[in-house]
């Protein structure tokens, strides 16, 4: 971990953001009294400030505001629905379901609580009542926070050109005072046209990105990734070395580790990894849920495959989605469990995800398990929609 430490850049001072501000007004309301409004407006804030940043404290300081405004009245109906908002950015999922459902119950026509339902669902994997419940929030309220959920549900049944139409009315609904939500929505849409290997309208998103919001720890990634695919490979890791600085995440880490590997940097890379391992057991101690994440790592790279196989199987338990199912297909792979995998897998693939990784993963299941037509059909899916194809290796 020290010798990445000195890879990083030094960080400037920024000056306020709308979060930031946001914060200090709410605390200021606090001051002068501890309302439940007051509180819920904190914590509020507090959620956009981890959305702008990724850093996970805010999402605790978020949850200890919330929880003082049901203190102070358990009925209040603002610290209610808030509740299971926070619950999601702290990766509860089932409890933020619970939450969610809850609010609905005392007001069922608050759009809101229908798009914390959605999402819930959505990583539970319970894609029905995620439908159900967008459908809802697009009759209740079509605008942005609505366009988003439509616009995941379509990306994850098969429909990235629906996903990306749908991403594009949230951006024309986005407030333009809002550089950070219009920096959110901006990045999405590069993940989008990544994911169907469209490295320039990547390139687009992601430059336009930065510039409503500069240095956004979601965009830099995605930037890196496309230099990467260009072969501008000191670009690359330079953006992922200040996304690592703003927002230390294993994929992060691991990505930067495989273009020092092809720089010819095998010390740099190793740090890379080691660092990957180091971050992912930081997030476990402090209740994060990035044991998918980290199992992905380190079955990409073959190590502590025991491990990654448990962590898989730990998310698996709570978040029966498709991308745990890949995850689990990925390590069971990798330990030479080829039948599981290929049940895993399955799963994986029941939407029809348009997602490269799941297309490599299954081609090379199914050229284990002797089943070349359908190896055949799985290369060549992975092929079309990868901007960098690498059978056998996950994208960063």
């Amino acid at each position: 971990m020290l010798a990445l430490t000195g890879l990083l850049p030094v960080l400037a001072a920024a000056a306020p953001s709308a979060a930031d501000r946001a914060i200090a007004e709410a605390e200021l309301r606090v001051e002068r009294g501890t309302s439940p409004d007051a509180l819920v407006e904190l914590g509020s804030a507090f959620m956009r400030k981890a959305r702008e940043t990724g850093d996970p404290s805010y999402y605790e300081r978020a949850g200890a505001a919330v929880a003082r405004a049901l203190a102070s009245n358990p009925a209040h109906y603002g610290a209610l629905r808030a509740r299971a908002w926070v619950l999601l950015g702290k990766h509860r999922f089932a409890a933020a379901l619970r939450a969610a459902r809850a609010a609905r119950r005392i007001a069922p026509h608050d759009w809101w609580n229908y798009g914390n339902l959605a999402d819930a669902c959505t990583e539970l994997g319970y894609y029905r009542g995620a439908t159900r419940a967008t459908t809802r929030m697009v009759s209740l309220r079509p605008g942005l926070p609505a366009y988003t959920r439509v616009a995941a549900l379509r990306a994850l049944f098969g429909d990235r050109r629906g996903a990306i139409d749908a991403l594009e009315l949230a951006l024309d609904a986005a407030d333009a005072a809002d550089p950070e939500t219009r920096a959110w929505l901006l990045t999405y849409l590069g993940h989008e046209h990544w994911a169907l290997g469209e490295v320039d309208a990547a390139d687009r998103r992601y430059t336009a990105a930065l510039a409503a919001f500069p240095d956004y720890h979601l965009a830099l990634p995605g930037l890196a990734r496309v230099r990467g695919a260009e072969g501008r490979t000191g670009e690359a890791i330079a953006l992922y070395e200040r996304a690592l600085a703003l927002a230390p995440m294993p994929s992060i880490a691991g990505a930067l580790g495989d273009l020092e590997s092809e720089a010819g940097n095998p010390d740099r890379a190793r740090a890379s990894y080691d660092f990957a391992v180091y971050m992912g057991r930081v997030a476990t101690i402090r209740g994060q849920t990035l044991g998918r994440e980290l199992a992905l790592f380190l079955a990409d790279h073959d190590r502590d495959l025991d491990e990654a196989l448990r962590l898989a199987r730990a998310e698996a338990a709570v978040r029966d989605d498709v991308y745990t199912d890949d995850a689990l297909a990925w390590t069971f792979f990798k330990l030479g469990d080829a039948r599981r995998a290929k049940r895993a897998m399955a799963r994986a693939l029941r939407l029809g995800t348009q997602e490269a990784a799941f297309h490599r993963h299954a081609f090379l299941i199914d050229a284990a398990l002797g089943r070349p037509r359908a190896a055949a059909r799985h290369r060549v899916m992975a092929a079309a929609l990868s901007a960098r194809p690498s059978l056998g290796r996950r994208d960063a």
